[in-house]
């Protein structure tokens, strides 16, 4: 199975830990005269500021810092109006307003970055991409970044890595693709990461970008990777990124500086347990780094029922701040890393991790189904339901609904009802591999309203089956609320 998972522009999935604010129609000419009134203040700091670093010949801090307001509050406006319309679930001018902030921050408190802006083209666009994540924002204001700006070209499509964040666990990418009509041909593929030996990179990979209505007007996106290594694989010494754009394959060899990060991680041994209801999960260990806080859960091998996860799983400060978990590898019943946003810039001096409960589920529940009558015979209760059956030459595709309007957490969770490796049996007895998604490679979606409703995608080989097929569960909703606190450091 890819781990490619794609953040969509609505963050709906809550897998990904983002709030939207419910505002009303925001006009055009009201979000004039408020970014004008952000410009007047902005050039206002900046003049204050009274900085005069050289950054080229003869060109002054003072015109780079004007160019990056006003290209910021352009991005920004326009990226502000097209969300308003659509969503209606930004405040006025949160996203220029935001990111000039960060920009004026830097004018006070770095007094290098016009060497970055210098050294990284387009780095306020980047800014934006990754705004909604306290880590690479952190790790930006704190200058945590390697310019790379290498580029691969033919045919007139090109691939440009500008820079790189990276600790030994993690790396972003930050890259620019540009050509003729690549955003209205929604040219996006996979990359296909190798490290400085040729071998394949071990890592969960993560994209942001959606070009909306008037980017499609261009010709290039700024967009990023985020790799984050399996546990226990170091971020390579080199990591070479092909990808498609347009119509060609384009790669460019991204070297890391091991040296920036070597001395900058903390390894703690927890060996805690835990128990709720007679459920005992134990936490292994912590690593702290720039970019994460990795977290190793195990699973009692003695519990009844099967462990899925915390409920609002999270970090706690000594003053206050949190620190969400985005994503981890492994299963929480057997053994799981969990990855953190980092508190390493703050230098905070305690870290606490709390949750509200944990997800559980029996261990034997099944679903039995009929693909030539296209019907399920037998579902565990009515929150789970076989909504439709595709047949083509190849697969049978089975598209499940599942209700899950009694979550407890404030996210919603993609629920893994059968297992990556699963297996189900015919009448007979034999047994055939099911695999998750579609023939259009859909996975999950999420419709919410008075009833929140996940639909989930699985498909099997098209065969002549001995009827009824049985599959068995291996995630599904149920829950224990109990307030859970361990101290980390």
């Amino acid at each position: 199975m890819n781990k490619w998972w794609k953040k969509d522009g609505e963050e709906g999935n809550k897998l990904l830990h983002r709030e939207g604010i419910s505002v009303m129609d925001i006009s055009e000419s009201e979000l004039e005269i408020e970014n004008k009134l952000v410009i007047d203040r902005l050039m206002k700091d900046k003049t204050e500021s009274n900085l005069s670093i050289k950054v080229e010949k003869g060109e002054k801090l003072d015109q780079k810092l004007d160019e990056a307001i006003l290209q910021g509050i352009k991005e920004g406006r326009r990226r502000s109006i097209k969300q308003a319309r659509k969503r209606k679930s930004l405040l006025l001018g949160t996203t220029a307003v935001c990111m000039l902030l960060m920009l004026t921050a830097f004018v006070r408190i770095s007094p290098t970055f016009a060497a970055m802006i210098k050294e990284i083209p387009g780095l306020s666009g980047f800014v934006e991409l990754v705004r909604h994540d306290k880590t690479l924002m952190s790790a930006v204001d704190n200058e945590f970044i390697q310019p790379v700006n290498r580029s691969d070209e033919r045919n007139g499509y090109k691939l440009t890595v500008n820079g790189v964040i990276a600790d030994s666990q993690r790396a972003v990418l930050l890259y620019t693709v540009a050509g003729p009509g690549i955003n209205e041909k929604k040219v996006r593929s996979i990359p296909k990461l190798s490290d400085e030996n040729g071998g394949e990179v071990t890592a969960t990979i993560v994209s942001a970008h959606y070009p909306n209505e008037e980017e499609k007007e261009q010709s290039k996106v700024q967009d990023y990777l985020d790799i984050v290594m399996s546990t226990g694989v170091p971020v390579p010494q080199k990591i070479g990124v092909k990808m498609k754009v347009g119509t060609e394959w384009l790669e460019v060899q991204v070297p890391i500086d091991h040296a920036k990060f070597a001395e900058l991680r903390e390894e703690i041994e927890l060996n805690e347990t835990i128990e709720v209801a007679d459920h005992r999960i134990h936490i292994k260990k912590a690593v702290i780094t720039p970019l994460q806080v990795s977290i190793t859960f195990e699973g009692d091998a003695t519990n009844v029922k099967r462990v899925n996860d915390f409920i609002d799983l999270e970090l706690v400060d000594d003053r206050g701040r949190t620190y969400k978990t985005n994503m981890g590898s492994g299963y929480l019943d057997t053994g799981i890393t969990r990855h953190f946003q980092s508190a390493y810039f703050h230098k905070p001096k305690s870290l606490k991790l709390i949750a509200k409960g944990v997800k559980l589920s029996e261990r034997d529940l099944t679903v039995v189904i009929d693909t030539e009558k296209k019907v399920a015979l037998s579902v565990p209760d009515s929150k789970l339901q076989l909504s439709n059956i595709y047949t083509s030459d190849q697969y049978i595709d089975l598209e499940f609904k599942l209700l899950q309007n009694d979550e407890p957490s404030e996210q919603i969770r993609q629920y893994l009802i059968f297992n990556f490796d699963a297996m189900f049996r015919d009448a007979s007895g034999k047994t055939y591999p099911i695999e998750r998604g579609d023939r259009k490679d859909n996975v999950a979606t999420y419709v919410g309203g008075d009833e929140l409703t996940g639909t989930y995608y699985y498909h099997i080989a098209n065969k002549d089956y001995v009827q009824p097929l049985t599959f068995e569960i291996y995630e599904y909703p149920g829950y224990i609320l109990e307030d859970i606190s361990v101290d980390i450091k």
